[in-house]
């Protein structure tokens, strides 16, 4: 081979492999982003934005109802700290929409929550948290998320029990070689409201709008989504939330339009007041203007969770 074909050669690998490299990190911030927005078997009482679902859903006695909704404030443990190991499956690794490649992930969570109450009608809270993905076979979409932000909820009078909330979060990606990928600033505001049923069940009807400073700049996007959560206390220690998500993502600085939906159910069992077993399966969908980023994805799996609040 001459010298002009070698160089040839090498520079047509080094494109081959840059282009590669590019897409592994376009996944794995789509595949981060995804679980970041989809709430998982260990925290289906949050929204899609992170902010709780009539506060708690849960109480440490295992009833349900408006009294739980309401959540009695002599009984808030302002500071939370939560943390859980699971296994997923995935049909969908790379987010393709065609030769996709399923795989199994393993991911550990843990995080840290203060939640001041300023007064009766207005709510702080300061969080920080970080998680660890894994997949089976798919090493370079490894992924560490790493996170802090502040929020407030407000609950005023005589506007019908919703519930509004703004936040701000500081969200960092890193890649395996914990190299950064993603550094993006959100920024949120929305509502939501709470139906209770008995002492059994719960439906929530929400909105939010998020904006951000990402980097690199081609990820940045604002969103606006509307989402749907149901929940039913089966019976003591054991329930069940179904959650759907409609959400507008637009990427100004990509010319980038996407229309997202993701919809779950779950299960879990509570093996003590700090414990849990949980389970859950959700499937996804992307439609982009840009077709190389519409996918469809399947995800189930379920580990073992903690909760301590102090």
């Amino acid at each position: 081979m001459s010298s002009s074909a070698r160089k040839i050669a090498a520079l047509a690998i080094a494109c081959f492999a840059i282009a590669e490299a590019r897409a592994q990190t376009n996944s794995a911030i789509e595949q981060a982003r995804l679980f970041q927005n989809t709430p998982t078997a260990t925290n289906t009482a949050v929204n899609a934005d992170g902010m709780a679902l009539g506060n708690d859903v849960t109480s440490d006695d295992d009833s349900f109802g408006t009294q739980v909704i309401l959540k009695e404030r002599e009984r808030i443990r302002n500071f939370t700290f939560a943390g859980d190991a699971s296994v997923f499956y995935t049909d969908n690794a790379e987010l393709t929409r065609h030769d996709k490649s399923d795989d199994v992930l393993y991911v550990v969570n843990a995080g840290l929550s203060w939640t001041p109450q300023i007064n009766p009608r207005l709510e702080a809270q300061v969080a920080a948290h970080g998680s660890f993905f894994r997949y089976n076979s798919t090493s370079a979409l490894d992924f560490e998320n790493l996170g802090v932000g502040a929020g407030l909820v407000w609950s005023p009078e005589n506007v019908g029990g919703v519930v509004f909330f703004a936040r701000y979060d500081f969200i960092e990606i890193l890649d395996r070689h914990s190299a950064e990928i993603l550094r993006d600033h959100e920024f949120a505001i929305g509502g939501q409201k709470v139906w209770t049923f008995g002492k059994s069940q719960a439906f929530t009807l929400g909105a939010a709008a998020t904006g951000g400073i990402a980097e690199p700049s081609a990820a940045q996007r604002q969103q606006a989504a509307a989402f749907l959560a149901y929940h039913v206390q089966i019976a003591r220690g054991f329930d069940a939330d179904l959650f759907y998500k409609l959400a507008g993502h637009f990427y100004n600085r990509a010319d980038r339009n996407d229309l997202n939906q993701i919809i779950f159910g779950s299960l879990r069992y509570r093996l003590s007041r700090c414990a849990d077993l949980n389970a859950f399966v959700s499937f996804g969908t992307n439609r982009s203007d840009r077709p190389g980023f519409d996918y469809d994805v399947l995800t189930s799996g379920g580990g073992l969770g903690f909760t301590i609040r102090f």
